[in-house]
């Protein structure tokens, strides 16, 4: 049996599925139920609690023989920092405690930074951590920036022809579609086959530049985009004004700050794997529609 953490968002969400597809024995975790039905529906075993609770991540993972893991975004929490260190104990010391055997961590680009990247240094030490469990086999998935953190943007495209970020316009920035990090780990935890503690890098097909990404988007929806480039103050106001607390504000600005150094970017001499979606595709399928509901 295979169980999956976060089963109910993107990553998690495509990794049950493939494993369902596969005929394995799948066991989905989560906050809701009614959003584990439809993997529940497909066959699978749906366990329901608090990701924070020790007590429920032994009970979850009772029993398998390998897990998916990842830390699930938390906007509401006053101290995102303690909330990640709540995570982690609690997975990491279920991973101990009941003996399982395999796991693939979603990671991020830039975790082997100690420092300076935000709630990455978080998942650097959710990877070491799981280094000191004995007997252990755990592959880091150090995943490039989601591409569905594009629709972010949509509010001004709609409005005014408009995506706005930080970066210059001709930086290219490593980008993913979760669904293909969920299907390659997928695939890797259905074979087993990695043993020790290894890093992947996963990225997509190439690096966007945000004068690529504005024109993609616009032959998509039919209608020009341009790029504007905001300064990190701006960036940290509209965070302030969206309510979000000031750990979570702090957190973020230092990952846009280790962006725009280069440090959320594959390790020197690290092994790279592209994945199959083009942004090109995320544009089509994901973005139009949600421009034109």
């Amino acid at each position: 049996m295979i169980c999956i953490f976060g089963a109910s968002g993107n990553t998690g969400g495509a990794a049950a599925a493939f494993l369902l597809k596969k005929g394995k024995q799948v066991r989905v975790v989560g906050r809701q139920r009614e959003k584990l039905a439809p993997l529940a529906k497909a066959g699978a075993e749906s366990c329901v609690g608090d990701i924070e609770s020790s007590g429920f991540v032994r009970e979850a993972l009772s029993g398998a023989e390998a897990a998916y893991l990842l830390i699930p975004p938390n906007m509401a929490t006053n101290d995102f920092r303690a909330y990640q260190t709540r995570v982690i104990d609690a997975l990491a010391g279920g991973i101990e405690a009941t003996g399982v055997r395999h796991v693939a961590l979603l990671s991020s680009l830039g975790a082997h930074h100690t420092q300076g990247t935000g709630p990455i240094v978080a998942l650097h030490d959710f990877e070491e951590r799981l280094k000191r469990v004995a007997g252990l086999n755990a592959l880091f998935l150090r995943a490039g920036f989601f591409m569905e953190n594009v629709l972010m943007g949509l509010g001004s495209v709609r409005a005014q022809g408009i995506y706005s970020g930080f970066m210059p316009a001709e930086a290219a920035v490593p980008m993913i579609a979760p669904a293909d990090i969920g299907s390659y780990a997928g695939g890797r935890l259905e074979r087993l086959d990695f043993s020790g503690k290894s890093v992947v890098h996963l990225i997509g097909p190439k690096a966007i530049t945000q004068t690529e990404l504005v024109g993609i988007l616009g032959q998509a929806i039919g209608k020009p985009v341009r790029y504007v480039q905001v300064s990190l103050g701006d960036v940290e106001q509209g965070l302030r004004q969206a309510g979000l607390s000031p750990s979570l504000v702090s957190a973020f600005m230092e990952m846009y700050r280790g962006a725009g150094q280069g440090l959320i970017a594959p390790e020197a001499g690290g092994s790279v794997v592209p994945m199959p979606t083009t942004f090109e595709t995320f544009a089509k399928e994901v973005f139009a529609p949600a421009y034109r509901s």
